[in-house]
């Protein structure tokens, strides 16, 4: 299945086949060696929160790892903030995100650890993996959430060969913008919207797997 340039999409993240956030999103660009997706500043998508049954841990990191480890999290209405272009090899076990600012001008380059993505009948699921990295514009990097990736470890929720996995991951990608290669040298920082294109609504089954 492809969908085409302007549809909306579902991308779903999937914890021990329960929905873990839910997110809409615009196709770009749906090929086999590439899918690229429009997540515009003032959608709206589903985050994970603490039950309020339940007392609140200091961190966000000790939060989520204990929502994910004992399979409990109810969800939050959130909006998301700034402007960003996902951009995923299938197979691969990240997604490059360009984000823009209120002008138009590229921020910079994030990138996003995760599953690699599984297409469903809606969309597409995945699972963030915590760990992040931010390239700025003039080629430096840093390792984001590192905090977040060690209390997950400690907790138990990930184990030290997936942790691990994601470092490698992150490594290889930093070098791929090093090296100038895809998708880093491909132009998508000069990419515009269609003007006609919605802000992505979520469907109603937003919260069911879809298969």
């Amino acid at each position: 299945m492809r969908h085409a340039p302007g549809e909306q999409v579902l991308v779903q993240e999937i914890w021990r086949d329960e929905v873990w956030a839910a997110r809409p999103m615009t196709v770009v660009q749906d090929r086999d060696d590439r899918v690229a997706l429009w997540f515009p500043k003032g959608t709206r998508w589903k985050a994970p929160t603490v039950p309020s049954t339940r007392p609140r841990e200091a961190s966000r990191a000790e939060r989520l790892a204990t929502c994910l480890a004992c399979g409990e999290w109810v969800f939050a209405d959130a909006e998301w903030d700034v402007s960003t272009l996902v951009l995923v090899r299938p197979g691969e076990w990240h997604a490059v995100w360009v984000s823009f600012l209120e002008d138009g001008a590229q921020w910079g380059w994030y990138v996003n650890l995760q599953e690699p993505l599984r297409r469903t009948p809606l969309g597409f699921e995945t699972m963030d993996l915590v760990l992040d990295v931010v390239i700025d514009l003039d080629g430096a990097w840093r390792w984001k959430d590192e905090d977040e990736l060690a209390t997950f470890v400690e907790r138990g929720v990930f184990d030290d060969a997936l942790a691990a996995h994601v470092r490698e991951e992150g490594l290889r990608v930093v070098g791929r913008a090093e090296r100038n290669e895809s998708p880093f040298d491909e132009g998508w920082p000069d990419w515009l919207p269609d003007p006609t294109w919605p802000l992505p609504e979520l469907p109603e089954t937003w919260d069911k797997r879809c298969r």
